[in-house]
């Protein structure tokens, strides 16, 4: 047997497989049919089951429901169109229980003799007798014949059920005797199959090994795998003889693939660790491991260049951002501080003119001149004050801190306060409760000042009437809302995409830089993590400030 090729061995094998598989074909179409007979007789009798529901059971529910509606119905032309229906019904239901047995119909004419009573008391507008027959004798009636239709399909349902029983026993006989034929084939074509493939498999076995050694020296790398020795005088023999040959120049060329794979690992983790200078040595046997050298060190030296360009351009970029929100933010704090000292330089200029007067006119005591002196002292003393808020407000938070965001907001109003009178602008600011929030309280109110600022600048330019900036708080479960809204005619849809980019204004040139937005943004988003939203109403626009609560951002890391 082992100077026959493989090929006739297995052919032999699955001849015997077939004619099992031929005869278990047979066996099993004719349990197919036998089932589908049957099928078709529980299906009938599904039928008639069914039959009954539809053709006898639902017209009389129907007919019984137009009867209470006849005695129910409000007037005579509705009480006319359901006496047609049920004129209709009834001539139906008379042919099709004419089919049924002599029981059934005797029960259907009852009832329908009954249904005809109810109709000529209507006729003979007699609508309480109408009333008291739809409610006894005809309901009795309705109630027999329904019962008499039930037991029908009760007898047609058990009539199933015994053809199902039947069904059962003949495909249980169907099966045992399928199974007996099933085993028989299979003992037979197990013992024909382990006779011819035994050998097969034996060798097939050693290869096995061999192949498993090979592969476990794939993954571990430690133990050369030894030749597969086979002697079976087949095609297998010679697939031996190859795999040796090729096992052999796999474990030279993987030794050396694996040492390139070390080093590249060891290059990808120098990458991990941001060393640029790292590059691949080692030289591999795979024509694809070489090619990849080359692109790997390609690669990172096209990385390294671009990302030592992106880094000197985004800190050039950084610092000239910077540069200009100071002086954006200087620009804004001088105009602020020039509407809150217009007051109390009015009120200084009128002190000094009355003493002036008073002086000319020989009138000046030396009360007066003091309560004057007095008034001049406060008045400059306020003024000074303005000067120091306005250094505290624009000086950098140096860490995190819980903040009272109300505080915050008012700081932030305080600087704007009086631009707004100048202008005529209503502002409001609601806060229901205290709430605390961990980040950077003077960023924070330079980001809801850059906000106010461009609302009234907006309400100012546009010469909007009426004009108001409300400014309100909310507080969920895990968030604080600061909302902002204003009635400025809203943001264009064009610009809506890019407001917060930086350099982007709708202003002229001399009359925004287009940071303020970007600034802000980044203030919310970056170092707050928070987030900020824009949107249009019927009015204006309105600004949406989400910000975590104390108790989930106390969990978070700190940036």
């Amino acid at each position: 047997m082992k100077k026959i090729p493989i090929k006739y061995k297995l052919l032999l094998l699955f001849s015997f497989s077939f004619i099992g598989m031929l005869i278990l074909a047979e066996r099993t179409f004719s349990l197919s049919q036998e089932n589908i007979r049957n099928a078709t007789t529980i299906f009938e009798n599904s039928q008639s089951t069914q039959h009954l529901q539809e053709n006898y059971i639902e017209p009389t529910n129907a007919l019984r429901e137009m009867s209470l509606s006849l005695v129910m119905s409000p007037n005579e032309d509705y009480r006319k169109n359901i006496e047609a229906d049920i004129i209709d019904r009834r001539t139906r239901l008379e042919e099709n229980f004419a089919k049924l047995d002599p029981q059934t119909y005797s029960a259907w004419k009852a009832y329908s003799n009954s249904v005809q009573k109810t109709c000529g008391y209507l006729e003979a507008r007699f609508e309480e007798a109408a009333f008291v027959h739809v409610t006894s004798i005809e309901r009795e009636n309705y109630t027999a014949l329904l019962n008499r239709l039930k037991s029908l399909q009760h007898d047609a349902i058990m009539q199933t059920k015994h053809n199902f029983s039947d069904i059962q026993t003949g495909a249980r006989a169907l099966k045992y005797e399928l199974v007996v034929l099933v085993l028989l084939l299979s003992a037979l074509v197990f013992v024909a199959g382990y006779l011819l493939s035994s050998h097969i498999v034996s060798s097939i076995l050693k290869l096995q090994e061999g192949l498993k050694e090979f592969f476990g020296y794939l993954q571990t790398k430690t133990t050369q795998p030894k030749p597969i020795e086979l002697h079976s005088r087949d095609e297998l023999e010679d697939m031996a003889k190859l795999l040796n040959q090729s096992i052999s120049k796999a474990s030279a060329t993987i030794t050396q693939d694996t040492l390139f794979i070390e080093d590249a690992i060891s290059v990808v983790n120098d990458l991990k660790l941001g060393k640029l200078s790292s590059r691949l040595h080692s030289t591999a046997q795979a024509q694809e491991l070489r090619l990849l050298k080359d692109v790997i060190n390609a690669m990172i030296d096209n990385l390294e260049s671009k990302i030592n360009e992106k880094i000197l351009k985004r800190t050039e970029q950084e610092k000239l951002l910077i540069q200009q929100s100071k002086l954006a933010s200087m620009g804004e704090m001088i105009g602020n501080i020039a509407h809150q000292w217009r007051q109390p330089l009015g009120e200084l200029s009128a002190l000094l003119i009355n003493l002036q007067v008073k002086h000319e006119f020989h009138d000046l005591d030396e009360g007066y001149l003091l309560e004057s002196i007095q008034r001049c002292m406060k008045i400059n003393a306020f003024m000074s004050g303005t000067i120091s808020d306005f250094q505290n407000f624009f000086k950098p938070s140096k860490e995190k801190e819980v903040f009272e965001i109300s505080e915050a907001c008012e700081r932030a109003i305080a600087i704007l306060q009086a631009s707004l009178r100048y202008h005529g602008i209503e502002f409001s600011f609601d806060i229901s409760e205290k709430m605390e929030v961990l980040g950077y309280p003077n960023e924070f109110a330079q980001a809801l000042l850059n906000i106010l600022s461009n609302a009234k600048d907006v309400l100012s330019e546009r010469e909007i009437s009426n004009p108001f900036i409300r400014l309100y708080l909310k507080k969920g479960y895990k968030y604080i809302l600061i909302v902002i809204e204003d009635n400025g005619g809203g943001i264009a849809k064009e610009h809506m995409e890019r407001i917060f980019e930086p350099y982007f204004t709708t202003k002229y040139a001399k009359q925004g830089t287009g940071i303020g937005l970007y600034m802000t943004k980044m203030i919310i988003e970056n170092n707050m993590g928070g987030i900020i939203t824009v949107k249009n109403t019927e009015s204006g626009a309105l600004f949406t400030i989400k910000l975590p609560s104390v108790p989930e951002a106390e969990s978070m890391p700190y940036m």
